[in-house]
């Protein structure tokens, strides 16, 4: 009785607004399908029909048998029905496997389709609004959520009307013959459904829990393989897989619950089934010691009894199997409600970067702060010029890399402006204008594939002479050059297969084959050697047209920039020359 009275809260969270609008929004999503879902039930109607027919067959077959009593005569009515009973069952079995086929390629086809929609809704959403999400939550969603959605899109509304007629079409012809039959069969209907409502509230509790600490799960999995390396570095192996032991028993827990749950009522499920099937049969063998009805319609009543208390358990069971798939729908709405990034000035800086118009950024009296927290920047002035190239240095943990995410439309200012000005016009800087610019961040994003895929990741057009210049210009020809297979190369997972000072050259190479006006080097030549650094940096200005705003805490490199930006508490300050030339004193003498 516990279980029954924890029931009450659970299901006033669970509103029927909210299950209206993720059924919804799943019909939305069904749409596109609707002639594919259409003939899927036809073909689950014409299955069902194919059922009752071979259930009549048999009835008068087998009083075709009966009636025969020993003699010869009728033999040939006995040959008939048996191949019609043989045909009409053969039949049914091909048609159940080219049902099997069709679901599956419609499922594969509608979760592709949205697992392709989240994804692109993922990386067109708001970066600063998908920091609330742990990738292995978002990975759940894109896979486990939407592959319950998929499957349920034939599994659900499909399987209703299907099971529905399977229940009304059985029901009938038990009345036909016998209505007494008929009410057994489906007078257990209504304590199943009473039994079965207190059940929902806590299903829908623990689907979400189950969904939640399986994206946990799968969240601690991919952070870990990710950060093998300093895992291994940093001797945690103990740590974290007692950090493991405690998720897996956390998951193990809630897993067990809802196991618990689910056979408990399955087994009601099942005990009202088995109610209805012997009340069933107790009638029918009443019936036949009476003589009212032969052997055939005994047959008949008890096949078709079985396929009502069959329809009547699937239609049960479609609640838990609709609760979770609405738990699934109400998890990946939550991304699609996430603010998608703005690409309102998108074709005029395209334009912008056609006519190789002049250009320059310019903060004014900009302030940022990450929601909840104290500023990072405030009242920032800057004008940055075409064809400079410029340092931003200060401690660590300054703000330098949330400048950049600014420069790139990453983050929005809390007030005041950042700007692209060109031609007397001001564009905000934002998605729209993050063509303007080649970023290469400090871990040195490398993909798996080949060298060449992916540096034309950022140019499709490149040829190898155009990739052999950019690696030449970052310093990174000769070491790709003496690779097995230079640029198609094949480099594993994060450039494990490189050194970091090689993964930083590739990384700057890419940047420069992208060819975008503007430079953003976030402490990028950390891993080279000075005379290296120097070289590329040199390459680096030589580009006719290109902008370098680079980060560094290196002083030896600042003789190179036009001007040099200090960080300091929340403030942006310009460094005079003198300055400049006591920093690389400094670190001269250090």
């Amino acid at each position: 009785m516990a279980l029954f009275r924890k029931q009450k809260a659970p299901r006033q969270g669970s509103t029927l607004s909210e299950v209206y609008r993720e059924t919804r929004w799943i019909y939305v999503h069904m749409r596109p399908y609707k002639k594919a879902i259409f003939l899927y039930v036809l073909l689950g109607l014409i299955s069902t029909l194919m059922s009752i027919l071979m259930a009549l067959l048999s009835k008068s077959l087998i009083n075709t048998i009966v009636n025969l009593g020993g003699s010869g005569s009728g033999g040939w009515r006995v040959v008939q029905l048996g191949v019609l009973v043989v045909l009409v069952s053969l039949g049914n079995i091909a048609l159940g496997a080219f049902v099997g086929h069709f679901s599956t390629r419609i499922n594969l086809r509608i979760s592709n389709a949205l697992r392709a929609e989240v994804y692109g809704k993922i990386l067109s959403t708001d970066w600063q609004s998908l920091q609330e999400f742990h990738s292995g939550d978002l990975l759940n969603r894109i896979n486990t959520d939407v592959t319950t959605i998929s499957q349920s899109v034939l599994g659900w509304v499909p399987t209703l009307i299907i099971k529905l007629a399977q229940f009304l079409l059985s029901l009938l012809i038990i009345l036909w013959f016998d209505p007494t039959m008929a009410l057994l069969a489906i007078g257990t209907a209504p304590f199943t459904l009473l039994v079965a409502r207190p059940f929902v509230g806590k299903m829908r509790r623990l689907s979400k829990e189950v969904r939640n600490v399986s994206s946990e799960m799968m969240a601690f999995h991919g952070e870990t393989l990710q950060n093998v390396q300093p895992i291994k570095a940093f001797n945690l192996t103990g740590p974290f897989r007692k950090r493991l032991d405690q998720v897996q028993q956390k998951h193990y827990n809630v897993s067990m619950e809802m196991n618990r749950f689910s056979i408990l009522n399955s087994t009601l499920l099942s005990a009202c089934s088995c109610i209805i099937s012997y009340l069933c049969l107790g009638w029918c063998a009443y019936r036949l010691w009476l003589e009212a009805i032969d052997f055939g319609t005994l047959i008949l009543f008890i096949q078709m009894a079985g396929y009502v208390s069959a329809a009547l358990t699937a239609l049960i069971k479609l609640v838990p199997a609709a609760i979770e798939c609405t738990v699934a729908a109400q998890r990946v709405m939550t991304v699609f409600d996430l603010p998608a990034e703005t690409e309102e000035y998108g074709d005029r800086v395209q334009q912008l970067m056609e006519e190789d118009a002049p250009y320059q950024l310019e903060l004014r009296k900009m302030d940022f702060a990450y929601s909840g927290r104290k500023p990072v920047l405030r009242q920032l002035d800057l004008q940055l010029k075409q064809q400079e190239m410029v340092a931003i240095i200060g401690a660590s943990g300054s703000g330098k890399t949330t400048l950049f995410r600014i420069l790139l439309g990453l983050l929005t200012p809390t007030s005041g402006s950042a700007l692209l000005l060109s031609g007397g016009e001001e564009i905000p800087l934002s998605p729209s204008t993050r063509c303007m610019f080649s970023y290469v961040p400090q871990d040195n994003v490398i993909f798996s594939g080949s060298i060449a895929d992916m540096l034309r990741m950022v140019r499709p057009d490149a040829t190898d002479e155009d990739i052999y210049r950019a690696l030449g210009l970052a310093c990174a020809e000769d070491f790709v050059r003496a690779l097995p297979d230079g640029i198609h190369s094949s480099i594993k997972e994060r450039g494990g297969s490189l050194s970091e000072g090689q993964n930083q050259r590739l990384a700057i190479a890419r940047a420069i084959l992208a060819d975008a006006p503007i430079l953003l080097l976030d402490e990028v030549t950390s891993a080279l050697d000075l005379e290296t650094e120097r070289k590329v940096l040199k390459n680096i200005t030589s580009l006719s047209g290109k902008t370098c705003i680079l980060t560094t805490h290196r002083p030896s490199v600042l003789s190179l920039c036009h001007h040099v930006y200090r960080i300091e508490g929340t403030a942006l300050r310009e460094l005079d020359r003198e300055a400049v030339r006591a920093l690389r004193y400094q670190d001269a003498i250090l």
